[in-house]
Parts: C-alpha cells; structure tokens; sequence
C-alpha cells in the first residue's frame, strides 16, 4: 500500500470482508460490534516519535472504527427481527455504537464524517423502527405445570403447527416438558 486511500479501501474491505463472512446477519453485527469499539493503545514511549505514533494509531483506529460501524449499518439492514423487542434492542446496539462514533467524529472537527455517520445513523434507526412495527411483541408464557409444545401452541396462537417455534424460544429439555415459565411471541 503506497497510498492512504489504498488503506482506508483496505479497511473497508476487511469489514466488508468480516460481515460477508458471517453465515447470518446476527453474527456478522456481533463479530462488527467488537470492531466498532477497538481503540489502539497509547505507544509507550514520549518522544516526539512515539507522539507521530500516537497519532498515525488514532487515525488508524478511527478508520477501522468507522469502516466497522458503516458495515454493521448493512449487516443490520440484512438483520431479520424476529418480534418489536429484539428490533429495538438491535436498533439500540447499532444506533449506540454509531452515536459513540459521531461523537468522535464531531469532537475531532470532521465535520463530513460526522454528517454521514448521523445520516447512515437516522436510516439505520427508521429501517429497524419501521421493520419492527409489524412485528409480534414478547409475552411471558406460564403454566402451572409442564405442558407439551403442541398443546401449548394451541393456547397461543391456535394451531399445534407453531410448536417447534416455541420449542426454539423455550429450549426445554424435551418439547413434551415445556418450562413452566418462558418468553414467546405474542402472535
């Protein structure tokens, strides 16, 4: 690489890259979560080299911070939520990280960066929001006892065919000993 906008195409690359890789979007905005917040140490020494340091591994830092929050913004648009709750928790995790690097942004004077970063964080925001709207909302499930999926599916949503899905959300030791207590969709 001869060139800094050779780096920052590399940067972009490999986030791109890590988002690519993962199998489902979930995964992918977890291993770019880790990214976004990457901060480089301090070199250890003062002199006027280690302070040329301590700037090239901020600059360096930032650009991998925000290639990583630009791909989890796509890693989150390709997110399937499965209820209103898990699309605000999502939003909250990306839009989190995304403020966390606006502020950087704004505090440094980029004033470009910081404009793109509030853009892509207000699409992110209205992608999750709107997405979620249409979705059921989490209830608690109680019995008094253990109960088969089937019959439990049946109470729910009135049809023994949406057991396996409560099967997934409970996670009991057997779908014929359902927990007596367990979060599941509404609808």
């Amino acid at each position: 690489m001869s060139t800094g906008s050779e780096l920052v195409d590399a940067a972009q690359e490999l986030a791109a890259a890590i988002k690519d890789a993962a199998v489902q979007p979930g995964d992918a905005m977890r291993l770019l979560s880790i990214l976004a917040v990457n901060v480089p140490p301090d070199p250890a020494t003062s002199s006027a080299i280690g302070s040329a340091m301590a700037l090239v591994q901020h600059a360096t830092g930032d650009m991998f911070r925000r290639a990583a929050v630009v791909a989890l913004a796509r890693a989150s648009a390709a997110y399937q939520p499965t209820s209103v709750e898990d699309a605000a928790a999502v939003r909250d995790a990306v839009c989190a990280l995304l403020d966390a690097e606006i502020t950087i942004a704004g505090d440094q004077g980029q004033d470009a960066t910081f404009n793109a970063l509030r853009e892509v964080r207000s699409a992110v925001s209205l992608d999750l929001a709107t997405r979620g709207a249409g979705l059921a909302s989490i209830i608690t499930v109680t019995s008094v006892q253990p109960v088969p999926a089937p019959v439990l599916a049946q109470r729910l949503y009135r049809t023994p065919g949406r057991a396996d899905e409560l099967v997934g959300q409970a996670n009991p030791i057997h779908p014929a000993f359902m927990p007596t207590s367990f979060k599941a969709r509404s609808s």
